[in-house]
């Protein structure tokens, strides 16, 4: 009977656990949304006071996003794009098969490699130095010194990285599949011989609305997500400076784990509705 019992109490208390999380995860989603809400309204309702300092903030963090992390961008790409097409030309050969290699090239490198690893990139680099940079601010006050001057921390803060963040990993996700499919190409090409036109025509071909909306998604959603993350976190420091590594923390794993589960939804769903899964299943 005291067995019994204390399996209810182990049983209960797990139950409660796991809804405690689940009122903290929905909290946490709401606070996300209220941030972005908030990022974007003080747009308009601040515009009075000039666009000029809001831009030239927007610049710094697309110098810093973007600018920055293209020397290591350009080097995954180059690696990533030589073994798609390597390993592609080994497997199924350079001419009879270049439709084929022309496909896999496009799901391997734009639709499923190119957001990620170019996400992993600003995560490591700007996703934790947001959070510490704003949760130094708050450690100092230097964010209630910009409320006492009349200045919306939102507005100064907040919206200038995301914008910029955004631009900066559109334009990250570019260079990468730029890079991936010409130098890749360009290193293939001295292993095995492929007609580049071929090729470029194949990959070209391949590319279906699917590949496009599916990139766009997981670059403008995961791009706002990552960066709302570390804005959150970086202002839920609140005055011990021991604090700013638990937040540093939190919002890289944060954003980590936001965009695998964004990219395997967004990956799931284009593989559901192009019919793959049926085809899958008649071969099983």
């Amino acid at each position: 009977m005291v067995r019994g019992a204390e399996r209810n109490l182990a049983l209960f208390g797990w139950v409660d656990r796991l809804g405690a999380a689940g009122v903290g995860l929905v909290r946490y989603l709401f606070h996300l949304i209220g941030l972005f809400y908030l990022s974007i309204k003080v747009v308009w309702t601040d515009r009075h006071l000039g666009q000029r300092d809001f831009l030239r903030q927007v610049l710094l963090q697309i110098y810093y996003t973007g600018v920055q992390a293209a020397g290591p961008v350009i080097a995954l790409a180059l690696a990533v794009g030589a073994f798609a097409i390597v390993e592609g030309v080994g497997g199924i050969g350079s001419l009879s098969g270049a439709d084929t290699l022309g496909r896999m090239v496009t799901v391997v490198v734009l639709r499923e490699v190119s957001p990620l690893l170019t996400g992993g990139v600003v995560i490591v680099r700007s996703v934790t130095a947001i959070a510490a940079e704003l949760g130094m601010m708050r450690v100092q006050r230097e964010i209630e010194a910009l409320e006492a001057m009349g200045i919306s921390p939102i507005r100064q803060l907040v919206t200038p990285r995301i914008f910029g963040g955004l631009l900066s990993l559109f334009g990250l996700n570019v260079l990468f599949n730029a890079v991936a499919l010409g130098g890749g190409f360009l290193l293939a090409r001295l292993l095995v011989s492929i007609p580049a036109d071929l090729f470029f025509r194949s990959v070209l071909m391949a590319i279906a609305p699917a590949d496009v909306v599916a990139f766009a998604i997981k670059t403008l959603v995961g791009g706002v997500g990552i960066f709302l993350i570390a804005c959150y976190h970086g202002f839920s420091v609140e005055r011990s400076s021991t604090e700013v590594p638990v937040a540093v923390s939190r919002a890289s794993l944060n954003a980590l784990i936001f965009l695998v589960l964004l990219h395997g939804a967004v990956s799931l769903t284009v593989f559901l509705s192009s019919g793959a899964a049926g085809l899958l299943g008649s071969v099983l």
